[in-house]
C-alpha cells in the first residue's frame, strides 16, 4: 500500500511568481514526497505567489501574525541594475533583509535565484540550466534568433526571458494550455532534468530546502 505524502508543517514559501510556484511544488514533491495540490497553489496556501518582489512588502500581517508559527523562505530574482531598488543578489537580500528588520522579524530565511551565489539574474536563467539537455537546440534557435534581430541595426527589442521558456514549451508540448505558467509540468523528463547531484543550480537549491524539509 502506498503511502500518504507527508505535508510540509515547519515552513511556507513565498516566491515571485506562478511558474516559480510550480517549479517549487514539483521540486519539492520530488525530493521530500510533500504533496502539494493545484488547488492548494490557487489558494496561495504553502507556496505563496507574491506577483512581483515588491508585494512582499504588503505581507507584514501574514508572515509575523497569521503565520508566526511557521518559518518563512522568501524566494526572489536576483535582477539586475534595471531593477533599481534591488539591483542584484547582494541588494535583493539586503532589501529582504532590511524588511525583515522593520517587522522585527528573525524566522526566515532567502534564497536568491538563479542559483544564491551568481549576483545577477532571474528564475528564468535557472530554468534554461535545469532543461533536459537534449532539447538544448531549441535555445541555439533562440540565440540565433536574438542575433538576427540585434544584427538588424533597426533598434528591435528583445524578446524577455519569459518568451523563451515559453517558447521552449511551445516546441515541444501539443496542448499549449501546458506552455503558460499555470499549466506546467516540471515533473516532465522530457523537458527538465531535475537531477541534483550533476547540476550547481540544482544542487544548491536542494541544500538549501534539506536544511527545512529534510528527514534524518
Amino acid at each position: 500500500q502506498k503511502l500518504k505524502p507527508k505535508k510540509m508543517k515547519n515552513i511556507r514559501i513565498f516566491c515571485e511568481g506562478v511558474s516559480d510556484q510550480r517549479f517549487l511544488r514539483d521540486f519539492i514533491f520530488l525530493n521530500y514526497d510533500i504533496e502539494i495540490s493545484d488547488k492548494q497553489l490557487k489558494k496561495n496556501e504553502i507556496i505563496h505567489n507574491l506577483g512581483g518582489w515588491t508585494n512582499l512588502k504588503n505581507l507584514k500581517n501574514k508572515i509575523t501574525e497569521e503565520l508566526f508559527e511557521f518559518t518563512s523562505l522568501i524566494f526572489l530574482d536576483a535582477d539586475d541594475e534595471k531593477t533599481a531598488e534591488k539591483a542584484g543578489k547582494e541588494k535583493t537580500e539586503k532589501f529582504i533583509d532590511d524588511l525583515m528588520l522593520e517587522w522585527n522579524w528573525k524566522n526566515y530565511d532567502k534564497y536568491i535565484f538563479p542559483n544564491n551565489i551568481e549576483e545577477k539574474g532571474e528564475v528564468e536563467d535557472f530554468f534554461e540550466k535545469i532543461i533536459n539537455k537534449e532539447n538544448s537546440d531549441i535555445f541555439d534557435c533562440w540565440n540565433s534568433f536574438e542575433k538576427c534581430l540585434l544584427d538588424k541595426n533597426k533598434g528591435y527589442m528583445i524578446p524577455a526571458k519569459k518568451s523563451k521558456v515559453y517558447l521552449y514549451h511551445e516546441a515541444l508540448i501539443e496542448n499549449k494550455d501546458n506552455c503558460k505558467d499555470s499549466g506546467r509540468d516540471f515533473k516532465d523528463s522530457k523537458l527538465w532534468d531535475l537531477d541534483c547531484e550533476n547540476n550547481l543550480y540544482l544542487k544548491n537549491l536542494k541544500e538549501f530546502l534539506d536544511k527545512y524539509l529534510k528527514v534524518n
